[in-house]
């Protein structure tokens, strides 16, 4: 079912190719003539990282994040504009070729999300039926339309470093051997250089799992494996810029951007007109001056600045950061709020499903033990989301935590034995087996 789904909404959202006419856009999401919401051309061309890529594959090495000459750079994390650029050197720069592939390899990372999400809920669950468990996700797909299938970027691949952290510590047992410590560190290694907010849940997870098992050994060498498999880009960076980036170089700017140029702490469309990847923009023309590293160190100091300033106005982006992530939904479009009413509101009544579930989870299991891939995926919510409330937020960040809301929301309604409720989620499941 989860399959077939994912690849049906994924073909009509891209039938809007075929149309002719603005008029014809009102038959795909938003549903409004002359609005084309489809915008999966934007990895292929428009983002920091397909700038890379290109660099890359024109022998300018890691360089150009904003396609423009403006040389060496760490902005974004390695793995994915290297991807990119395999993709770019294969087909001869034929962004189509890029662009079609990205979105079959999307698919068919939510459709992996769709059974992991299933297999953990016959795992762990009595009361949810795998087809109800199937029936949420989907829900979740559509209620998400446009990020999960209108929309090329990183989401995709993040989604499948969280899938592979999950099932990782659901089934693998990662410290449980040497062998298996040695790979569960080149994962962790790995996921750090697609995101490195994956990486710190990694991190803090895997020392839970050490702490638990007295696996310290084990531990300290899964640990240096993953920094043996950072070594590499760590090296590159210093090389070229004459200091320590383990990851990427831009978390100055996060900071400078949430803090400086918005009125919230949350990011929306209108922040990113300043972005230093607009041409025109007077980030853009700094960020040309100075380079790169000057750049970043100057964003650092006038984030110093602003936090020096007003430590409670960066508490209050802090918390507003945590309400728009958890509990109330803030388009990243401000003009959505009064063109579609409805679809805002919609999303703010189910955006706070996960965070309640949650807590309903914690109340519910001080009575009644939660089952240890329960406590995970409560784990990888509040670890993944941690960074982005203390630094920078929107609604695409939140995005590859799809499987793990749906999760949390099922989990609940199991763990809370409301039957009122949980009657027609179990009901279905003499037909569920099949999926």
């Amino acid at each position: 079912m989860v399959p077939v789904a994912v690849v049906v909404c994924s073909v009509y959202a891209n039938l809007s190719y075929t149309v002719t006419t603005s008029a014809g856009y009102r038959f795909f999401p938003p549903f409004e003539a002359g609005i084309n919401a489809n915008e999966n051309q934007h990895l292929g061309a428009g983002t920091e990282y397909a700038h890379i890529g290109k660099a890359l594959v024109q022998g300018k090495g890691f360089a150009d994040p904003f396609g423009r000459p403006t040389g060496p750079t760490a902005w974004m994390p390695p793995i994915l504009p290297g991807f990119l650029a395999a993709l770019f050197w294969l087909s001869n720069g034929n962004g189509n070729f890029v662009v079609w592939t990205v979105v079959v390899i999307q698919v068919l990372v939510l459709a992996g999300t769709g059974l992991l999400v299933l297999a953990l809920v016959r795992q762990t669950t009595s009361r949810i039926a795998p087809a109800a468990a199937a029936l949420i996700f989907i829900a979740a797909l559509l209620g998400d339309f446009r990020l999960s299938f209108q929309w090329t970027h990183d989401c995709w691949l993040v989604l499948l470093s969280l899938d592979l952290l999950i099932a990782g510590l659901c089934w693998f047992r990662p410290l449980h051997t040497w062998k298996t410590a040695i790979v569960w560190g080149v994962l962790g290694g790995l996921c750090t250089l697609v995101n490195p907010i994956v990486g710190f849940a990694w991190g803090a997870l895997s020392l839970m799992v050490g702490i638990g098992e007295r696996a310290w050994r084990r531990l300290a060498v899964t640990a240096l494996v993953a920094g043996l498999t950072l070594t590499p880009w760590t090296v590159r960076n210093f090389w070229v810029f004459g200091r320590l980036i383990t990851v990427k170089s831009n978390l100055a700017y996060e900071l400078y951007q949430s803090q400086c140029l918005q009125p919230d702490g949350l990011i929306r469309r209108p922040t990113f007109g300043r972005y230093p990847g607009g041409g025109g923009s007077r980030e853009a023309r700094e960020y040309d001056a100075l380079g790169e590293i000057k750049y970043v160190d100057r964003k650092w100091e006038q984030f110093s600045r602003a936090l020096g300033a007003d430590p409670a106005d960066f508490l209050d982006r802090v918390a507003a950061r945590f309400i728009g992530a958890t509990l109330w939904y803030v388009p990243f479009d401000p003009a959505h709020e009064t063109t579609r009413p409805w679809t805002v509101w919609c999303s703010r009544l189910t955006h706070p499903l996960p965070f309640f579930a949650l807590v309903i989870l914690v109340l519910t299991g001080i009575a009644d033990r939660l089952h240890r891939t329960q406590w995970v995926v409560i784990g990888v919510y509040l670890l993944y989301l941690l960074p982005y409330v203390l630094v920078s937020y929107y609604e695409r960040y939140g995005f590859p935590l799809i499987g793990v809301k749906v999760l949390l929301v099922i989990f609940a309604v199991d763990h809370s034995k409301i039957s009122r409720i949980t009657w027609p989620l179990t009901s279905v499941r003499r037909w569920s087996r099949p999926l």
